[in-house]
């Protein structure tokens, strides 16, 4: 199914083009076939090796699993290695890419708080298995692509230096996704806000608010960071021209780490607190609920009901002192924002440092976390005194570099 049709018809060579998102949590691919004096259109791949049939989901698991140091799975088929003794499975391992340039020393709230987000290491690598040679690994299990073919990966702005693209570069030609003879022409890296803004023009509730001359703030909350970039609009005609106006901020992982994380972390607290003393409170239960938390409750939040279910159980799953009648623990609008605060502070903190001193007119919100609607409009709120317009996007079940 096509997601998106180009306005004006493409005038170059024929050829296919694939962009790659190989994100903290989750990638996507999607691909065009580009044919002189044709309107270009744009495909997500939504059917993966392990996906069930069914779910047709663009997104899958950033994960390779490994036994014995030989490769065995990635993507969704990796899944079923996650919690096999036998198995290592690489996660999280974009954050092991982080150049030197991005840390900073600034520590997380204790473990303790609920709004607060509880410290915890990036899971170490497999043993014997490096970081190279994973990123192999997943491009070559589920990334491989045509032999005539232009692609691009997109990565953080302050990632984009040439020790981290010749990393990526060398990646792709030892999964093949590249020519030795020819890995430097097809291959491009574009910044994950740059991207960004394409896809919003695509999906953003209108188009008139990007026009020459605009300022405006592209903030990125992902996987692994928020990462707040200024741009200027130098035209829109033929094509849209973009310059960065003020180097990327980013809230990067040495304090942030994972933002979706973060707030199923402060969920278990308060769930762990909530149901003190009874056998629901025990991990097994609590994991459950966070799981139902992740993947519903905390995506349709938006702060307007009083109270809100977490469906986890059965009908025989009952304990109405605690708030639980069959299978659902209802939790109060306060209890869930309390688990969203402190990473909504931080977003907030990196628009203001953006906004100072400059005439700023429109704050682009994407990414995962971006498509919670109760940040949307929290930023809304904190952004409205500075007359400060928070775009999103109509389209959120895809990844949006991709």
């Amino acid at each position: 199914m096509v997601s998106y049709q180009g306005d004006t018809k493409y005038l170059g060579r024929e050829m296919i083009a694939v962009a790659f998102d190989i994100g903290t949590t989750s990638s996507a691919v999607s691909y065009t076939y580009l044919y002189p004096d044709d309107y270009a259109r744009v495909r997500m791949v939504t059917k993966w090796p392990g996906q069930p049939i069914s779910v047709g989901s663009s997104k899958i698991p950033t994960l390779v699993a490994y036994r014995n140091g030989q490769y065995k799975a990635c993507g969704a088929e990796a899944l079923d290695y996650v919690d096999d003794s036998h198995y290592d499975v690489a996660k999280w391992f974009k954050l092991h890419l982080h150049p030197s340039s991005m840390k900073r020393s600034n520590q997380p709230p204790p473990y303790s708080s609920v709004s607060g987000s509880a410290a915890f290491e990036v899971p170490a690598l497999p043993p014997s298995i490096e970081i190279g040679q994973i990123y192999t690994d997943f491009m070559n299990g589920d990334m491989k692509a045509p032999e005539e073919y232009n692609g691009c990966d997109t990565h953080y702005a302050k990632w984009l230096d040439f020790e981290q693209q010749s990393f990526l570069r060398e990646a792709a030609l030892e999964a093949g996704v590249v020519s030795k003879e020819n890995s430097y022409e097809p291959l491009e890296f574009v910044t994950e806000g740059e991207a960004s803004v394409h896809y919003a023009l695509a999906y953003s509730q209108s188009k008139s608010w990007l026009a020459a001359d605009t300022l405006f703030a592209v903030i990125d909350a992902g996987g692994s960071t928020v990462d707040g970039t200024l741009y200027e609009c130098k035209s829109t005609e033929p094509k849209v021209v973009l310059e960065e106006a003020r180097a990327s901020e980013c809230i990067q992982y040495e304090y942030t780490r994972r933002l979706v994380v973060f707030v199923d972390r402060a969920a278990e607290t308060m769930m762990k607190q909530k149901l003190a003393g009874s056998k629901y409170g025990d991990d097994d239960y609590i994991m459950g609920m966070v799981a139902a938390f992740e993947s519903r409750t905390k995506r349709l939040f938006d702060g307007e009901m009083t109270n809100y279910a977490v469906e986890f159980g059965t009908t025989r799953d009952n304990d109405r002192p605690k708030g639980i009648i069959k299978g659902r623990l209802s939790l109060t609008m306060n209890e869930i924002s309390s688990t969203f605060e402190d990473v909504i502070q931080r977003i907030v903190n990196s628009c203001l440092v953006l906004l100072c001193a400059r005439n700023v007119k429109y704050v682009l919100l994407v990414g995962g976390f971006g498509e919670s609607i109760y940040l949307q409009k929290e930023l809304t709120k904190y952004l409205k005194p500075f007359d400060v317009i928070v775009v999103t996007v109509e389209e959120q079940t895809k990844k949006a570099a991709a």
